[in-house]
């Protein structure tokens, strides 16, 4: 039996409790005067026993939305429940998957050792930074693709595009969403400085010339990336570049960067808990697909 538990009022969690007809038990959340959280079951005995679901995905705010979740899962724990499956479409730190300069941590490792060492024996994510973030995981893990269906929407403002990664390392998600539709797909090559974190492309001869371009990336976050990427492809003759984005954080000024660089439209999926209200932003919302895998990924 499954329950399930939905954290800062997402909507996500509650639209895929809903489509696969799982009871909602509701979680109490408040700040105390001195910003410390608080989070509470109201009703423990309809997680005892059970296999709950906590919904949650940690944008913004990511380090109070993480220590919500493990609040969370801790209270289920107590409560008795059998297992709890953590469904969170936005990884924060997924990006700190490595070493990239000496001294720092591997962020995205620690972040799954806290989910699991406080009682998350399943991970459900959407469009991970990298598959090696969920290696590290001793319990079962699904990463859910949804590119696809950002370029799926593109189709009805383009024609015939190609679909563009904005690196080498977003070439597999790109050529996946292209796969789906039978469209073709290419990359760009960057170079990040690793201490300042400046993003530069070498221009690399791919065909664009008169032709509609999808540009597929996982996380836009300052849109600088994007932006680079996109006036280098309009620069070779590309005629409408639309921007197909898992994760939207759009921090300060991106969508005037974004603007500015002349992209045509921005789509997102609505995997974190804030949405942007922008002529040039449309969202995809990915619940049905998220309710699918869960089914198989769970049995349901």
């Amino acid at each position: 039996m499954f329950t399930a538990l939905v954290l800062g009022e997402y909507s996500v969690g509650f639209d895929v409790a809903r489509l696969l007809g799982l009871e909602v038990v509701t979680v109490h959340e408040k700040e105390f005067p001195d910003d410390e959280l608080y989070v509470r079951i109201l009703e423990p005995d309809k997680v005892k026993s059970k296999n709950t679901i906590i919904f949650s995905t940690l944008y913004p705010r990511q380090e109070r939305a993480l220590l919500k979740t493990l609040l969370a899962v801790d209270a289920a724990k107590r409560a008795g429940t059998h297992e709890v499956i953590a469904v969170i479409p936005y990884l924060a730190y997924a990006r700190q998957d490595k070493l990239f300069l000496p001294g720092e941590p591997i962020s995205a490792n620690l972040i799954i050792e806290l989910l699991e060492s406080t009682g998350v024996s399943r991970l459900v994510t959407v469009d991970v930074h990298s598959l090696r973030v969920l290696e590290s995981l001793t319990g079962r893990a699904l990463n859910v693709m949804v590119s696809d269906l950002l370029v799926e929407r593109a189709l009805n403002y383009l024609v015939d595009p190609l679909i563009v990664a904005p690196d080498k390392g977003a070439h597999e998600r790109a050529c996946y969403a292209a796969r789906t539709h039978g469209l073709k797909c290419d990359y760009l090559i960057k170079q990040r400085n690793r201490v300042t974190g400046e993003v530069s492309y070498t221009p690399r001869e791919i065909s664009v010339s008169n032709r509609d371009i999808v540009l597929v990336d996982d996380i836009i976050s300052t849109g600088g990336t994007v932006a680079e990427a996109t006036r280098i492809l309009i620069a070779q003759g590309a005629r409408r570049v639309i921007v197909a984005a898992t994760h939207g954080l759009l921090v300060g000024d991106a969508i005037k960067k974004l603007e500015e660089a002349g992209v045509y439209r921005v789509l997102l999926a609505n995997t974190l808990n804030v949405k942007h209200a922008h002529p040039l932003v449309e969202y995809v919302d990915i619940s049905p697909r998220l309710a699918d895998e869960l089914k198989k990924f769970l049995g349901l």
